[in-house]
């Protein structure tokens, strides 16, 4: 393999994602919905850099989207957002990270298959994308384009 200085490692359904040195991403596998990150849709079995990401702390893969923590609490996500499962209020795909709006002081994230979920450093929990099985917990089914809505 193609990967050294690998801090901590996530799998999605078809591609896998690590953060490296300098809190860089480097994801590979299937890229059919961004999922790599690398700004094309081109399937990789070489690890290849997510495209502006650096001091993640963390990193976290859904089915074909993946979200990284980064230092300072940000979050930002890239793949399939078919569920809002990016949190940039659109259902429109990308294959570079965009921001998760409405989210800050975030100390730790995780993704299910289409939605995502942070917890912020108050201790309050903030998810998004599909809600179909109600797992957004807001008392609805209907998906959530936007944290904390």
């Amino acid at each position: 393999m193609n990967l050294t200085g690998a801090q901590v490692i996530t799998t999605g359904s078809g591609h896998t994602c690590a953060i490296v040195a300098g809190g860089a991403v480097e994801c590979w596998g299937d890229n059919t919905s961004g999922d790599l990150g690398n700004g094309n849709t081109t399937q990789v079995s070489i690890p290849v850099a997510v495209t502006g990401v650096t001091g993640a702390t963390a990193v976290t893969a859904g089915t074909s989207h993946t979200c990284a923590l980064l230092a300072g609490g940000a979050v930002v996500c890239w793949g399939d957002n078919s569920s809002g499962q990016l949190g940039n209020g659109t259902m429109t795909s990308s294959s570079t990270p965009v921001a998760v709006l409405g989210l800050s002081g975030v100390t730790s994230i995780s993704a299910g298959a289409k939605h995502t979920c942070a917890v912020l450093s108050g201790g309050t929990v903030e998810c998004w994308g599909d809600n179909t099985a109600g797992q957004i917990s807001n008392g609805t089914t209907t998906p959530v384009l936007v944290a904390g809505l």
